[in-house]
């Protein structure tokens, strides 16, 4: 007698930058895994809110390293 699985699913969401080739490669793959995908582009307005979002939740984490703080602005304005 065989013990069967329950299956549940889990939202995952992720936010990553891709090259318009590496998109259709992921999007093949999640498709061919059967994944749901729900794409959402922000608006200035919600990017903004998302970044002042984690940059509270930042402050009960404490503070970034020297580094880790030249790191994020590098990247913060290289956009």
């Amino acid at each position: 007698m065989a013990a069967t699985a329950t299956l549940r699913k889990q939202r995952l969401m992720l936010d990553i930058q891709v090259t318009p080739k590496q998109k259709k490669a992921l999007m093949s793959v999640l498709k061919a895994l059967d994944i749901e995908i729900k794409q959402r582009e922000l608006t200035e307005e919600e990017e903004d809110t998302a970044l002042y979002l984690a940059m509270e939740e930042g402050k009960k984490e404490g503070r970034a390293t020297e580094k880790d703080k030249q790191e994020f602005e590098k990247w913060l304005f290289e956009k």
